[in-house]
C-alpha cells in the first residue's frame, strides 16, 4: 500500500509540472521576422508569467512559455490565430525573464 501511495504521489507531481496547450490549440506560433505576418492584422500584445522552476531543460522552458503565450492569445483575443513571441532571453547561463511578451495576430480568413 505504501508503494502504491508513493507511485500515485509521484505521478500527480509529474503531471502537475507539465502543462499542455489548452485554449490555444488553434493558434500558430510564428517568429517576429516571419514573412507569414506581413499580411496579418495585429490584434495586440499578450503577456504571460514565465517564471518556471528549474525542473526542465531550456528547450522545455521555451516550449512551455510559447504554449502559455498561445493560450493567452486565444483567451485575450478569441479571433487570434497566430502569436509571435518576443525574444525570450533564454541562454545557457540564465533562466527566462519573469514575464514573456508576444503579439497576437489574425492572419487567416474563415
Amino acid at each position: 500500500m505504501k508503494n502504491y501511495c508513493l507511485a500515485m504521489a509521484a505521478a500527480v507531481l509529474l503531471a502537475a509540472c507539465a502543462t499542455a496547450v489548452d485554449k490555444g490549440r488553434k493558434v500558430f506560433i510564428a517568429s517576429s521576422d516571419s514573412a507569414h505576418l506581413s499580411k496579418c492584422e495585429m490584434l495586440g500584445q499578450v503577456q504571460v508569467d514565465a517564471s518556471i522552476f528549474m525542473l526542465w531543460d531550456r528547450n522545455q522552458q521555451v516550449m512551455e512559455i510559447k504554449n502559455r503565450l498561445r493560450d493567452k492569445a486565444a483567451e485575450t483575443y478569441p479571433e487570434a490565430d497566430t502569436v509571435s513571441p518576443s525574444d525570450l532571453n533564454v541562454n545557457a547561463w540564465s533562466a527566462p525573464d519573469a514575464q514573456a511578451m508576444g503579439v497576437a495576430f489574425k492572419c487567416f480568413k474563415k
